[in-house]
């Protein structure tokens, strides 16, 4: 791969983040049509290789449009290696005028990707090549990867070939937006499906139909009264209390035919210490209530995609980075961080779920999937200082 030598001093940042959102990743997954990762990786993968990493380029499956990028550089001293990981991809940009061209407005980068996360990526590269300024011992590893915003298919595939070449990371840093905080922990998530199946009819003679409209509806009740439920139990201390919410719903096919099949998705949001399968056990329990009034109607109820909680390790390597970065933050720039619990789900609990101890930061600001994504522009600036700053003096120490 070819690409000139970037500088590294931190007003690079904002440049960077503008060629980023330049290049179009939405993922084709969510937004048919769309390029994905392809380009980005790219430039990305030019950019590290011209700084003396190894790059390579991994695919999830035989969609080249979708890969993720791994790049090593060994010091000239052995050492621990450290991981500095982002994803590629972004949500859609449907009612958006001119995504991809990233304007300022006052302290604001304005965007597709400005927060989620290309101001993170700008913040990786940029603290990736100072540190190889510095050649400080052992390993720095940068893993870029597709998918984030749907199936997280990239971190799958990098995790698989990391394993394949035996390369372990003593510790990993995840630029998601943070607002320069340091997250301790996140929720997890769960979807599971209900399928109701009744039998059509004309709505002028109902008795002769059986009509799923109306244990749907109940359905849909009994969610939201588990939620509110919910809400109002004991909460975890950082992350508050799980959730379980209909996110889509389907039924019915013309105004007067009785519906003969349902669909709806929900969501559960959980917590640390809940079980895997409380998604579909709470759906359970509710279909269970309902389905004895509704005899002739059928249900289905199918689990689908789940990912853990996540806490941070209280010790170890990834409080030494942590306290490393908390201190460093400051001198940058940045207020003091705080420890706090994110309601979001992020691929860092994928990473400490294959053995490798994950903290999380990076910078922020707001509009995240919507059509005024923006990220603060001091943030943006100090986030590659105190990084850099951070993970030479942990594979120093």
């Amino acid at each position: 791969m070819s690409g000139s030598r970037p500088g590294s001093r931190s007003d690079d940042v904002l440049d960077l983040t503008r060629a980023l959102v330049a290049i179009d990743s939405v993922s084709p997954s969510l937004s048919p049509g769309h390029a994905g990762e392809a380009g980005i990786a790219t430039f990305v993968a030019d950019r590290l290789e011209s700084a003396g990493f190894t790059t390579r380029l991994v695919h999830a499956g035989s969609d080249e449009r979708r890969p993720s990028v791994v790049a090593v550089r060994s010091g000239s001293r052995s050492g621990r290696t450290v991981m500095l990981n982002g994803h590629l991809d972004t949500v859609g940009v449907d009612g958006m005028d001119d995504p991809f061209t990233a304007r300022i407005e006052g302290d604001r980068l304005v965007g597709r990707g400005t927060s989620d996360m290309k101001g993170g990526i700008a913040g990786i590269l940029l603290a990736a090549e100072q540190l190889v300024g510095t050649d400080p011992p052992g390993r720095i590893a940068v893993t870029l990867v597709a998918d984030e915003e749907d199936g997280s298919l990239g971190a799958l595939a990098v995790l698989d070939a990391l394993a394949a070449e035996e390369l372990r990371a003593d510790v990993c840093i995840v630029a998601e937006p943070t607002w320069l905080d340091l997250p301790v922990a996140h929720r997890g998530y769960s979807v599971q499906t209900a399928r109701l199946t009744g039998r059509a009819g004309h709505s002028s003679q109902p008795e002769l139909a059986v009509d799923v409209m109306p244990p749907l509806g109940e359905l849909l009740v009994a969610i939201a009264r588990r939620n509110r439920a919910m809400a109002a139990a004991p909460a975890h201390p950082l992350l508050g209390s799980g959730s379980l919410m209909a996110t889509v719903a389907r039924a019915g096919v013309a105004p007067f035919t009785i519906a003969a099949n349902g669909e709806l998705t929900v969501e559960r949001r959980t917590v640390s210490g809940e079980p895997d399968d409380i998604g579909m056990r709470d759906l359970q329990e509710i279909v269970d209530a309902i389905r004895g009034d509704h005899p002739q109607v059928g249900w289905e109820l199918e689990p689908g995609i789940s990912r853990p909680a996540w806490r941070a390790q209280p010790s170890g390597p990834a409080r030494e980075l942590l306290d490393l970065m908390a201190i460093e933050l400051p001198k940058a720039g940045a207020e003091p961080p705080r420890e706090v619990g994110a309601p979001y789900w992020m691929e860092s609990a994928l990473w400490q779920e294959a053995g490798v101890p994950t903290i999380v930061c990076g910078p922020a600001g707001g509009g995240l999937h919507a059509v005024d994504e923006w990220v603060d522009i001091p943030q943006l600036q100090r986030f590659p200082i105190a990084l850099a700053a951070a993970v030479g003096h942990f594979l120093a120490g």
